[in-house]
Formats: C-alpha cells, structure tokens, sequence
C-alpha cells in the first residue's frame, strides 16, 4: 500500500512539472507588448533619421549642383557663363547669361528628389572665367522644422 502510494505521488509530481514546461497567456501577452513597443520606438526613430538623412542629402545636391555650374564657368566651356535654375520639380544647369536666354540644347536636367521647398534666389549665373556671381543671395530649404541655408555673394562662393 505504501509502495502504490508512493508511485502516485511520483506520478503527480511529475504530471505537475510537465504543466509547467507551457507558458501562460501572461507571460505570452507581456512579451509580446515589449517587442511591439520596441519596434515602434525603432520605427519612429528610424522614419525620423530618413528624413533627416534626405533633407541634407537634397542639400547637398543642391550645392553639388552650383558648384559644377560655377567651375564649368570658370572652365570656359564653350565660351559662355553658366547657371543653375531652380523650377519647381528639376534644377537645371544651364549655358548662357541667363535661363531665358539660354541654349536649351545644352541644358543639364536633375530632378528634385524631396519634398523640401526652396525659397530665395531661383536663378543663379557664374560669368565665365572669374566664376563670379550675377546675383548674391540666399537659398533656403525647408521641409518641417529643418531649414538649411545656401547663401553665394558675388565673387561666386557658396556657403552652407
């Protein structure tokens, strides 16, 4: 009687741990709310840096394209001071005195990439040989909160 009593007991501790190997609906529910939080907080951080990666990208392209303006001024290709406009969906490089006047077979077309506005100076042209500026001024960029500044004086350099 004794041994079959014992043997019972075995029996139910041992059913009694295989109950606990399982996780309870608790445990599953709080797992799973600190890995959504955690993704959300990386999602929020991670739109947040694209953006902030992509404003100062256009920035830079930007700037990338008034400097090839001015050195192909300075260059003297084909004999002509070159400009940058800047339209509502592309910038352009372009040859001549200004984007009215211009040759339009030797424009240079690069689309906006970003939602960023621009507002300031719309035209810029280097004259040929000195790089110098038409126009001083200010470009501004601004998407949100963030707002960059380009300014060019008239001997032609570019700050930002």
């Amino acid at each position: 009687l004794l041994r079959q009593f014992m043997k019972s007991l075995k029996d139910l501790m041992l059913n009694k741990k295989l109950r606990q190997k399982g996780l309870t609906l608790i445990e599953i529910l709080i797992t799973t709310t600190i890995i959504v939080v955690i993704f959300s907080l990386g999602l929020v951080f991670g739109i947040d840096f694209y953006r902030n990666y992509a404003f100062h990208s256009e920035r830079d392209v930007i700037v990338s394209i008034l400097e090839k303006a001015r050195s192909r001024a300075l260059n003297n290709i084909n004999q002509e001071a070159h400009g940058v406009y800047f339209s509502g969906a592309n910038h352009v490089i372009f040859q001549g005195d200004s984007y009215t006047e211009r040759n339009s077979l030797f424009d240079l077309i690069i689309p906006k990439s970003y939602s960023a506005v621009l507002s300031g100076l719309n035209e810029v042209v280097f004259s040929q040989l000195s790089g110098e500026s038409n126009a001083s001024g200010t470009i501004t960029i601004s998407e949100d909160s963030r707002i960059s500044d380009i300014s060019i004086n008239n001997e032609g350099r570019i700050n930002w």
